[in-house]
């Protein structure tokens, strides 16, 4: 049996959080024991029997100075995980404000889990961005998990050679979707189109929304998630003439009843880690558009579901409206490399010398 501890942030947001806690879920199932430390007591998910969660004090550390904060609260970080866990087999970093910690973390096998496109999420301009520096501090040198081949890619012409890099792909529950998406009931639109995720810049809901008015879709527009870019957002809608036609639902607990329900998905993103939730419209039957975006929806779509480049508003919105009109057309079926199972089997490899 391993021993694997799984340190993220908190436990608030749909990202990150939930493939840590499906990893650490299916890691269990497979007989080994999975930890999940928290920085903050922040926990919006649903925890599981028998996948242990702890909570690391990091707010005693966080009054630090910047310059000598990752090596005390490292060391403070490694006592804990001893003290409370014992020597763990594998240790995975998820999200920037750990990985800054755990970069100096002595843990041995730490690996950092690397969620989205690095150039895109720190809008680096080139080799000579000041932000490089302090990426490389982090990270040059280190064992790192990459989410789709994209964000590997991205991550070598970043860091060259001086680190050591693997693909393995988000963990996927296919029983688990469809038994939530059949738990609660239909949303109330009927034979719409709809769009999943946080109203965030990389999310690119204004290019949906300019796309959605040109494609002279019939069909309505369901947008679930809540965010800074929102009310930017229904803004736009309503200068558009479209606003009796898009429904911002917000934030759901259970959004796979609004995937299943929808006629198709639209993903309009500036750029991906790998996107959860093409593969949930997929496992769910429903067929998905996106633009083709570094990174991810290349690797799991094929090339007739995808519009490039992805700034290309009339292409999208041609592709909306075909798909739209003949989905049949459009869905693509489910690869069993996403399983959870086959995902968390791929991370205890790393346990193995």
């Amino acid at each position: 049996m391993k021993t694997i501890v799984l340190a993220v942030f908190s436990l608030q947001g749909n990202g990150a959080e939930r493939v840590v806690q499906t990893l650490a879920r299916n890691m269990n199932a497979l007989g080994h024991q999975a930890h999940i430390v928290l920085f903050k007591d922040v926990i919006d998910l649903p925890l599981d029997d028998g996948v242990h969660v702890h909570k690391f004090p990091y707010g005693l550390y966080r009054s630090l100075p910047r310059k000598m904060r990752a090596k005390i609260a490292a060391f403070a970080f490694d006592k804990y995980v001893k003290k409370h866990i014992g020597m763990p087999d594998l240790v995975l970093s998820n999200l920037y404000p750990v990985d800054f910690i755990l970069s100096q973390s002595r843990l041995p096998n730490l690996h950092f889990v690397m969620h989205n496109n690095t150039s895109q999420e720190y809008s680096l301009t080139g080799p000579d961005d000041v932000k490089i520096a302090k990426l490389t501090s982090v990270y040059a040198g280190k064992n790192c998990v990459c989410v789709s081949k994209g964000v590997e890619e991205d991550l070598r012409v970043l860091f060259g050679q001086g680190l050591n890099t693997r693909t393995i792909y988000n963990p996927v529950e296919p029983e688990s979707i469809l038994s939530q998406a059949a738990a609660a009931a239909a949303p109330p639109q009927k034979d719409f189109i709809v769009n999943v995720g946080k109203f965030k810049k990389a999310k690119r809901h204004d290019r949906l929304l300019r796309a959605y008015a040109q494609s002279g879709t019939p069909h309505d527009l369901v947008l679930v998630g809540t965010g800074p870019f929102q009310s930017e957002a229904q803004s736009l809608a309503q200068s558009l003439g479209i606003a009796d036609r898009v429904h911002f639902v917000g934030f759901q607990k259970n959004p796979f009843p609004f995937i299943k329900a929808a006629r198709l998905m639209v993903v309009s993103s500036e750029f991906e880690g790998l996107n959860m939730t093409i593969l949930e419209a997929i496992v769910l039957g429903v067929p998905v558009v996106s633009t083709d975006c570094p990174s991810g929806p290349s690797e799991i779509l094929p090339p007739r579901n995808l519009v490039y480049p992805p700034d290309d508003i009339a292409a999208l919105a041609e592709k909306i409206a075909d798909a739209a009109q003949r989905p049949e057309t459009f869905r693509v079926d489910f690869s069993d490399t996403f399983k959870a199972e086959a995902v968390a089997r791929e991370y205890l490899k790393l346990t193995t010398p």
